[in-house]
């Protein structure tokens, strides 16, 4: 059974219409110990209308982690969007600012996700 997950809409300007995280980084847990797990990235812009702008899909190795990372930085809000074939895979995204930092309010741990039924 796949299972989906979301971060929600995370918006990405500040007051004075900067853009708070140009990247994010997402990260793959797969915590069983033999099976691969199969997993899949979305990212949709919200500005206005959701728009996919990237979709990306790989195996994560038993007992291992694996991270992308995508450019939001044209995104005035932005959501994260996680599947995968297996109970034990677990995922987070962060924020990258123009400054290479990481931005807090970006950041979005597995037990902070919803799950998509």
């Amino acid at each position: 059974m796949i299972r989906r997950y979301t971060t929600g809409p995370l918006n990405n300007l500040t007051e004075k219409d900067k853009t708070v995280s140009k990247d994010i980084v997402v990260n793959a847990l797969n915590q069983n110990q033999r099976v691969n797990a199969k997993v899949r990235i979305k990212v949709y812009a919200l500005n206005g209308k959701k728009k996919l702008i990237h979709n990306a899909a790989f195996i994560v190795k038993p007992n291992a982690s694996t991270y992308n990372s995508f450019f939001v930085g044209n995104a005035k809000q932005y959501e994260v969007q996680f599947s995968t074939d297996h109970l034990k895979v677990h995922f987070a995204s962060f924020g990258i600012s123009p400054k290479d930092r990481f931005v807090a309010a970006h950041r979005v741990i597995n037990s902070e996700l919803t799950r998509i039924v």
